[in-house]
């Protein structure tokens, strides 16, 4: 059994015990460049929340690894996998907090001669030598960003591509949570750039058993976020319209959330939930922003709720992702 894939599994042991409240990754690979030695290898199983801190490149006449480091939401930092053998200088290339991979470049014959890397603010030095009978560019789609490597690799580098996700938008904060001390906290703090909640999918019976946000992507698609509490109770949908979001929450709440109401710019919803509940809540968000995800603490029923927020409107998404748009076409 190869060393990186041993490298891998005790990797993905270590984000498989985290509990992060964000989207599932499934990361996309891009087409390869290279020779066909080696043996194939893949980053496509990334837990949400994690950002790229840091790529390094090990190099002399050819590449012979790469190997990406990581930030996860709590501050740690953790290793992936060294994809290629133990040789060469090693380079880093670290990262600042706004800035991701866009793509790579090169040269190749049998391996990897030589490796640049693009991000949204610039291009690296050119890492390896000065071989390769063949040029390779290696681009994701615009609106995505670069969480792993795809490829080949044995002694080398033998053949090298990218996988990717969607950019995530940046969440400004959390309210503050109404409800008992019971559960395990939660956050919802990392979202597709571009996504509105466009339904609201509450479970309950004589108490709230959980709530679900589902989100509408830019191209149209529909994507689940994560259910916070528990199975039980009867299901309700919340629907907003394209130009509607969510400002804040009320009802009550004892040792559970009893009851919940959704408020939006335009509305107010059904109450979810029973008649109990020694407390009244009312949870909003900041003027001038709009709700994104919730926050709050559950286990098999929900025992705390407030919201994570970001900017106002989709409009100051839509103008990070024309700025991205144009960033990509300067290149």
């Amino acid at each position: 059994m190869n060393n990186a894939f041993v490298r891998t599994i005790g990797l993905l042991a270590v984000f498989m015990g985290m509990s992060l409240g964000g989207f599932a990754q499934q990361p996309t690979p891009t087409t390869i460049a290279g020779g066909q030695g080696g043996i194939q290898f893949a980053d496509t199983e990334i837990p949400s929340g994690v950002r790229v801190l840091e790529v390094h490149i090990f190099s002399g006449d050819l590449i012979d690894a790469v190997q990406m480091l990581y930030t996860v939401p709590d501050g740690r930092v953790l290793a992936g996998p060294r994809y290629g053998g133990p040789g060469g200088q090693q380079n880093i290339l670290r990262l600042d907090s706004d800035e991701y991979i866009v793509g790579l470049s090169g040269r190749y014959g049998n391996y990897i001669d030589s490796l640049q890397i693009r991000t949204n603010k610039r291009t690296s030095a050119l890492f390896g030598g000065r071989g390769g009978s063949q040029r390779y560019s290696i681009d994701i789609p615009g609106g995505n960003q670069a969480v792993g490597f795809v490829g080949r690799a044995g002694e080398y580098l033998d053949a090298i591509g990218l996988t990717f996700v969607p950019l995530m938008m940046r969440v400004a904060g959390q309210t503050a949570i109404a409800g008992s001390r019971g559960g395990a906290a939660f956050a919802d703090l990392d979202i597709p750039l571009g996504a509105r909640v466009s339904e609201v999918r509450v479970r309950s019976g004589n108490v709230v058993d959980s709530i679900q946000a589902v989100y509408t992507l830019s191209d149209g698609r529909l994507v689940e976020g994560p259910i916070h509490g528990g199975r039980g109770g009867s299901r309700s949908v919340f629907y907003l319209d394209p130009d509607e979001y969510i400002t804040g929450f009320s009802g009550r709440s004892g040792d559970y959330i009893d009851s919940l109401t959704i408020q939006t710019n335009k509305r107010t919803s059904q109450a979810f939930g029973g008649r109990g509940g020694n407390k009244a809540f009312n949870v909003n968000v900041p003027a001038g922003t709009r709700a994104v995800g919730f926050a709050g603490r559950s286990g098999e029923y929900l025992d705390a709720i407030g919201l994570t927020y970001a900017a106002g409107s989709n409009t100051n998404i839509d103008n990070q992702q024309r700025r991205n748009r144009r960033s990509r076409a300067d290149r």
